[in-house]
C-alpha cells in the first residue's frame, strides 16, 4: 500500500470522477485526526510558457525491483524566491539526519494514487514525509562525487538541497498550511536552475578528471538518476501547490484525467514553428493526425497524463526535427514542402503511442546513442553551429531530459535513424492510471527503465 493517498470521495465528486473508497487496511500512520485546512531549464520560453502528519518515518512498503516515475521540470509559477543565504553552518546533526533519510526507502505513487487525493492537507502530509527522503538521496549523490566541493556548481546545488531539506524538516503544518506551502513553493522555485547547474558541473568534472574517468559512462547514468529523482519531486510538489493555491487550470492539479494527446502535439508544434521561424527565417510543415483502436476514443486518444510533461517532450523532439529539416533544405534544393514532419498519435486500451517522423537526412550511425548523452549536443555542427545557443538548439540536454520525462510514469522514448532519409522518434506511454507508477531512482537499489524494445513485435 502506498502511504500517499486515502481515497477522497468528496474530492472525486468535485473533480467529476468516480469516487474511490479508502483501502481497508491502511496503516495507522495515515489515519490520524484531520489537521486544519488552508487555501494557501531546459525548456524554452515559448514552450515553458504553457507547460508546467508527523515527522515519524513512514512505514516501509513492499518495493519492486524497479519503479516507474514521470515529469523534470514542472515548476509552479510563483513569485521570485528571496535572496539565498549560503548554508555555511550546517551542523553534524543535520548531516546525520541527511544520512538517516537517504537510507530510507522512497514511496513511489501512481497517477491513480494522486487523483484519489485532491485535498491539500492529504497531499501535504505525504510531501512532508517523502520529500526529505528524496532530497537527502540527491544530497548523498552529490557527496559521492570525488572532491565535489571543487566544482562550484555542485556546491551550489548541494546548498539548494540542504536548504530545502532543513526547511522541510523544521516547518509545521499546523495551525494552517501557509508556512508549509511557502517552503514547498520556495523549494520548487529553487529547482529551476538545477538542470543547467548539473550539466555545467558534469562538463567541469570531465575537464578536471578527463573523459576516461568522467565520460558518458559516468555522467549519463549519474544525471539520469539524479534528474529523474528531482523530476519526481517537482511533479509532486507542483501538484500540491496547484491544489493548495487553487489557481490551476483544473481541479485535478497538474494532471489531466482526459489529456488530449493530439491537442497537446498541435500546441507544441505551433510553439516550435514560431521559434524556428524566429531563428532561421523558415518554417517547415508539421502535420498532426490521431488514430485509435479503442472505440471509446472516437478517433482521438484521451488518457490520464501530465500535459506539461507531454508538451515538453514534443517540443524537444519537434525542435530537433524542425532544425534538422531547415538545415537539410538549405544544403540541398531549399524546398521545405518536400520535407514535411509528420506526427501520428495512436492508441489501444492499454497504451498511447506517438510517432514523429522527418525527412531531414537522419542521424549518422556512428553517432548512435550519443544523442542521449548530456555531453553531446545536436547543435555541435551544421549551419546553426556558428550561432549562439538559443531556444532552437544548443543546450544539449533536451533529448535526455525528454526520455526521463517519458520514463517517469513507466513510458519510453526511442529513436530510429535512417541515414540519408530521416529520423523516427517513438514515444510510448501507459494508459491505465494504475500502471502509471513513478520510477524513483535510488542509490541503494537497482532500478530499470522501459525501452523501445518493450514494444517491438
Amino acid at each position: 500500500l502506498k502511504p500517499f493517498f486515502l481515497g477522497s470521495t468528496r474530492s472525486a465528486r468535485r473533480a467529476g470522477m468516480p469516487s474511490r473508497a479508502p483501502p481497508a487496511a491502511l496503516s495507522p500512520w495515515l489515519l490520524g485526526s484531520r489537521p486544519w485546512l488552508s487555501s494557501d531549464a531546459a525548456c524554452t520560453r515559448s514552450c515553458a510558457r504553457r507547460s508546467f502528519g508527523s515527522d515519524a518515518p513512514a512505514p516501509e512498503s513492499p518495493r519492486p525491483a524497479w519503479r516507474h516515475t514521470k515529469f523534470v521540470g514542472i515548476a509552479a509559477t510563483a513569485s521570485a524566491p528571496a535572496p539565498r543565504r549560503r548554508l555555511s553552518t550546517v551542523g553534524h546533526d543535520i548531516s546525520a539526519q541527511v544520512a538517516d533519510f537517504a537510507s530510507r526507502k522512497p514511496h513511489p505513487v501512481s497517477c491513480q494514487d494522486i487523483l484519489s487525493c485532491l485535498e491539500p492537507w492529504r497531499a501535504a502530509k505525504f510531501i512532508h514525509s517523502e520529500m526529505p527522503i528524496r532530497f537527502a538521496e540527491r544530497i548523498k549523490w552529490i557527496e559521492s562525487v570525488r572532491d565535489w566541493r571543487e566544482i562550484p556548481e555542485l556546491r551550489q546545488v548541494h546548498d539548494i538541497h540542504m536548504d530545502a531539506f532543513v526547511k522541510l524538516r523544521s516547518v509545521e503544518r499546523q495551525p494552517t498550511l501557509d508556512a508549509f506551502t511557502a517552503v514547498v513553493r520556495r523549494a520548487t522555485d529553487d529547482q529551476r536552475e538545477v538542470v543547467r547547474l548539473m550539466a555545467t558541473a558534469m562538463r567541469r568534472l570531465q575537464e578536471r578528471d578527463g573523459p576516461e574517468q568522467c565520460g558518458p559512462g559516468f555522467v549519463d547514468p549519474f544525471l539520469d538518476g539524479f534528474l529523474l529523482n528531482r523530476f519526481g519531486c517537482n511533479v509532486l510538489m507542483s501538484q500540491y501547490l496547484a491544489l493548495a493555491q487553487g489557481d490551476g487550470e483544473r481541479p485535478t492539479g497538474i494532471i489531466d484525467p482526459l489529456c488530449d494527446a493530439a491537442a497537446v502535439c498541435r500546441d507544441a508544434a505551433g510553439a516550435v514553428l514560431e521559434i524556428t521561424r524566429d531563428y532561421t527565417g523558415h518554417q517547415p510543415t508539421v502535420n498532426v493526425e490521431a488514430r485509435s483502436a479503442s472505440g471509446e476514443d472516437e478517433g482521438s486518444p484521451r488518457f490520464c497524463y501530465i500535459p506539461g510533461a507531454l508538451r515538453y517532450i514534443m517540443c524537444e523532439l519537434l525542435k530537433n526535427s524542425c532544425r534538422a529539416t531547415v538545415e537539410a533544405a538549405e544544403e540541398s534544393d531549399g524546398d521545405l514542402d518536400r520535407r514535411p514532419i509528420d506526427v501520428v498519435v495512436c492508441a489501444d486500451p492499454q497504451n498511447v503511442a506517438i510517432c514523429i517522423s522527418d525527412r531531414a537526412g537522419g542521424i549518422p550511425f556512428h553517432i548512435g546513442s550519443q544523442v542521449w548523452s548530456y555531453l553531446y549536443s545536436t547543435a555541435d555542427s551544421g549551419p546553426l553551429a556558428a550561432r549562439r545557443a538559443n531556444e532552437l538548439a544548443g543546450f544539449g540536454v533536451g533529448l535526455p531530459l525528454s526520455r526521463l520525462y517519458a520514463r517517469y510514469l513507466g513510458g519510453s522514448l526511442g529513436l530510429i535513424s535512417l541515414p540519408g532519409y530521416g529520423t523516427h522518434a517513438y514515444l510510448f506511454m501507459p494508459r491505465l492510471e494504475s500502471e502509471q507508477l513513478e520510477v524513483v531512482p535510488d542509490m541503494n537499489l537497482k532500478f530499470e527503465y522501459h525501452s523501445l524494445g518493450d514494444h517491438v513485435l
